[in-house]
C-alpha cells in the first residue's frame, strides 16, 4: 500500500485553491512526435502563461504520439482554464503534416493505462521496464521520493541501465514505463476485483505486443501491484492466443517489492473501506487464508518455465508502517500504531526453487517506502544491482526462447 493520500487531488478543491497545481506532476498526452522538448516548453509558456519543468518526453507505445510529464513553476488564469478543460488544441502550422484526426495535448494527473517514461532510439533498446504501483498508490507517485522530486524510474534508472562492453557500453537501453489503475480505498465507488484490475493489466501489455516494439520484458510490482502481476501472467500462461504467448515468452524478470503472498495486515484498512464496493478487493488479500492468494500460489510458478527460465527477485520491508487512523477533522491519515503490513515471510513466499539469498532482498523501509528512493540513495543501489543483473540475463534467455519456438515451427 502506498498511502492513503496519492498524487490524484480531490478535483473540484484543485480550482478552489489556486497554488495546488504547482509542484503537481502532470501527464500531457498527444505531444507531436516531432516535437523537442524545447517545443513543447515554449508552446505551454505561450498558452498557459506559465513556465513548465519537464522532466520527461518519451514515444509512447503505440508510436503515433509522445507523453510528458511535467510540473508548473506557477499558477495563472490560463493555465487554470488548460486544466480544467484538460485539452489544448494544437494548430496546424505547428504540426509537421496535416493530421488525420485532431491534435490535442490532453493533461491528466491520474496515469491510467501504460505512460512510457524514458524511451531509447530504437538501435539501442534491448529491454522494457514496466512498474505497477500498490494499494491506494498512484502510478506516479508511489515511486517518488517523499517531500520531493526525485522518481527513480524517471530519473535515475534509464541512466543507470546501460550497454555492456562491445554493445552500447555506457548507453541508455532500456525503456521504462508505468502502469497506473483505480486502488483508492476511501470513497471509492468502484467494486473490481484483481481478475478485473488484471484484465486492464492484459490489455496494456498486448497494447505493446501489437504495436511490435517490445523487447524482454522485466516487471517491477509493489504490493497489489505483484497480485495483478500474477493474475495477468496466469492469464497469459491459459492461453492459446498468438499475441499472449509472445507476450509470456518476453517476459523473464520481476521485481516484486513487498507484494503479499501470503496476505498482509489489512485490520486497519478495514475500517477506511468500511462496506464499500471495494471492501471484497482488500478482502480477497487478507492473511486470512484468501482462497484467490492460494490459487495463485500453486498457478503462478508455472506460468514463466522452470528453474533456469526466469527469475523473480522478492524485496521485502523491515520497518514497521503506521497504521490508518482519523484525525481530529475525521479524515483518515497514516498516523496510526505501527505494523508491520507485509511479513517477510509473505513477501518471499513466491516460487519454491527460488528461496536463496540471491532471490530474497531487505529494504530498510516501511511497506509504502520501500519503492521510494532519493537520489545517491543506499537503499536504491540494492534495487539497481538486482535489476542491472535481470537486464543482463533477459536477453539471452530470451534468444533461447525464442530459438527455441523457431525450431519447433519446423
Amino acid at each position: 500500500m502506498a498511502s492513503v493520500q496519492s498524487e490524484k487531488p480531490n478535483p473540484t478543491a484543485a480550482f478552489r485553491q489556486p497554488s495546488s497545481n504547482i509542484g503537481k506532476t502532470f501527464r500531457v498526452r498527444g505531444v507531436p512526435r516531432s516535437w523537442s522538448e524545447d517545443d513543447l516548453q515554449s508552446f505551454l509558456e505561450d498558452k498557459a502563461c506559465s513556465e513548465p519543468n519537464i522532466g520527461s518526453l518519451a514515444n509512447e507505445v503505440h508510436g503515433r504520439t509522445k507523453t510528458a510529464t511535467l510540473t508548473f513553476q506557477h499558477n495563472s488564469s490560463q493555465l487554470q482554464e488548460i486544466l480544467t478543460v484538460k485539452k489544448l488544441k494544437i494548430p496546424l502550422h505547428l504540426l509537421s503534416k496535416k493530421p488525420t484526426r485532431a491534435a490535442n495535448l490532453v493533461f491528466d494527473y491520474d496515469f491510467s493505462g501504460i505512460t512510457t517514461l524514458y524511451a531509447p532510439p530504437p538501435q539501442d533498446h534491448r529491454v522494457d521496464l514496466l512498474a505497477i504501483s500498490g494499494l491506494g498508490g498512484h502510478a506516479f507517485g508511489s515511486f517518488k521520493e517523499r517531500s520531493g522530486e526525485h522518481m527513480w524510474l524517471r530519473d535515475a534508472l534509464p541512466y543507470d541501465i546501460t550497454g555492456e562492453d562491445g554493445d552500447k557500453p555506457g548507453v541508455p537501453i532500456s525503456r521504462i514505463m508505468i502502469h497506473g489503475y483505480e486502488s483508492s480505498l476511501q470513497d471509492c465507488d468502484s467494486f473490481q476485483n484483481l481478475e478485473d484490475i488484471g484484465t486492464s493489466f492484459h490489455s496494456s501489455l498486448r497494447s505493446m505486443a501489437i504495436a511490435g516494439s517490445f523487447r524482454p520484458i522485466i516487471l517491477v510490482a509493489h504490493s497489489l501491484g505483484g497480485l495483478i502481476v500474477k493474475e495477468t501472467l496466469i492469464s497469459l500462461s491459459n492461453s492459446d492466443d498468438e499475441e499472449d504467448q509472445k507476450l509470456l515468452r518476453a517476459v523473464y524478470g520481476i521485481a516484486f517489492f513487498g507484494v503479499p503472498h501470503d496476505g498482509m495486515d489489512i485490520q486497519s484498512l478495514i475500517s477506511i473501506v468500511g462496506n464499500g464496493p471495494n471492501r471484497f478487493l482488500l478482502e480477497s488479500i487478507g492473511n486470512h487464508g484468501s482462497q484467490i492468494l492460494s490459487i495463485y500460489q500453486r498457478e503462478f510458478p508455472k506460468t514463466l518455465g522452470g528453474q533456469g527460465e526466469s527469475k523473480v527477485i522478492c524485496f521485502y520491508e523491515t520497518l514497521k508502517s503506521p497504521t490508518a487512523k482519523k484525525d481530529e477533522t475525521d479524515k483518515w491519515k497514516m498516523t496510526g500504531p505501527v505494523a508491520v503490513l507485509v511479513s517477510k515471510s509473505s513477501a518471499t513466499h513466491c516460487r519454491p526453487w527460488e528461496n536463496g539469498q540471491q532471490y530474497i532482498c531487505a529494504i530498510n523501509r516501511t511497506h509504502s517506502e520501500m519503492v521510494k528512493f532519493s537520489s545517491e540513495d543506499s537503499e536504491y543501489e540494492k534495487v539497481l544491482g538486482r535489476l542491472q543483473s535481470l537486464v543482463r540475463e533477459a536477453g539471452k534467455v530470451q534468444e533461447a526462447r525464442e530459438a527455441l519456438v523457431a525450431q519447433k515451427r519446423m
